[in-house]
């Protein structure tokens, strides 16, 4: 059963990983009266942290906690990079996306360090 569940928060993890990386992504782009809104650089921080929060819970192991972190690494780089099609999702100029990119890895680097540092807490 104990098993089950490190499966299941793992999966849960990447899974949120991919699809948050994919809403700051998208939510990038988001302006009012020509002025962009830092909604991605916020989100990036806010998520990442909850993500390996959420995972070293669940799972209670260091390892398992950085995996999400990594998905959501590499879709947000994977959306900085033109396709060959030449579709380009972080185009250099969208400063919102691009401080995403820099804020939610140093979020996630800075919790997972904090997270390996702080001692496992014993369960009854």
């Amino acid at each position: 059963m104990e098993l089950g569940l490190r499966i299941a928060g793992t999966l849960l993890g990447l899974v949120g990983g991919f699809v948050t990386a994919l809403w700051e992504i998208f939510l990038s782009p988001v302006a009012t009266g020509g002025t962009h809104l830092p909604i991605s650089p916020v989100l990036a921080i806010l998520t990442n942290v909850g993500l390996v929060w959420f995972t070293r819970q669940v799972t209670g192991r260091t390892g398992l906690a950085l995996l999400p972190g990594v998905v959501w690494f590499v879709t947000m780089f994977a959306g900085s990079v033109r396709t060959t099609e030449g579709d380009l999702l972080i185009p250099g100029n969208d400063w919102s996306g691009l401080v995403a990119l820099l804020v939610g890895a140093a979020a996630w680097g800075i919790t997972t360090y904090w997270t390996i540092l702080r001692p496992p807490t014993r369960q009854p």
